[in-house]
């Protein structure tokens, strides 16, 4: 990664590796069954009572125009710092950490991933991360709202 880049937790959409900042996670906790929330509209997938505060969740796939995939085994649900409040990010599955002394180069976006949530594509050990821009995917969360 480049010098001064913080660590980013890996997660999976479509069998692609994605990373997410740290500095905005709160924490990560197994799936577990949501609550559905009527009248919210995609990509909200319902909310989860997370120390008795009510955290909405969405789809990271759906968030980045793929189908969402549950996984009740792997998936798992990343909380999120967001304004005064937290959100939740359903992944199919968390895959680590990338630190900053992890050998990750620049990589080419393939079109498929290409979009305005992606910061940066990196390659690792042959395979493509998109590190996502965490304060684009929330404003866009904001947007459905």
């Amino acid at each position: 990664m480049e010098a001064g880049a913080r660590p980013c937790l890996l997660v999976a959409v479509e069998g692609e590796r994605f990373g997410i900042d740290t500095e905005r996670i709160r924490t990560v906790v197994e799936y577990r069954r949501l609550t559905p929330i009527p009248g919210r509209p995609r990509p909200f997938v319902g909310a989860l009572n997370h120390h008795g505060e009510l955290l909405p969740v969405v789809a990271l796939a759906s968030l980045l125009g793929r189908k969402a995939r549950l996984d009740r085994d792997r998936s798992a649900i990343v909380v999120l710092d967001w304004e005064d409040a937290v959100l939740g990010l359903l992944v199919e599955r968390t895959h680590g950490l990338l630190t900053a002394s992890d050998r990750a180069r620049p990589a080419r976006v393939l079109g498929r991933w290409d979009g305005p949530h992606l910061a940066q594509t990196l390659e690792l050990e042959g395979q493509r991360v998109h590190v996502l821009d965490v304060d684009s995917l929330l404003a866009d969360v904001a947007r459905r709202l």
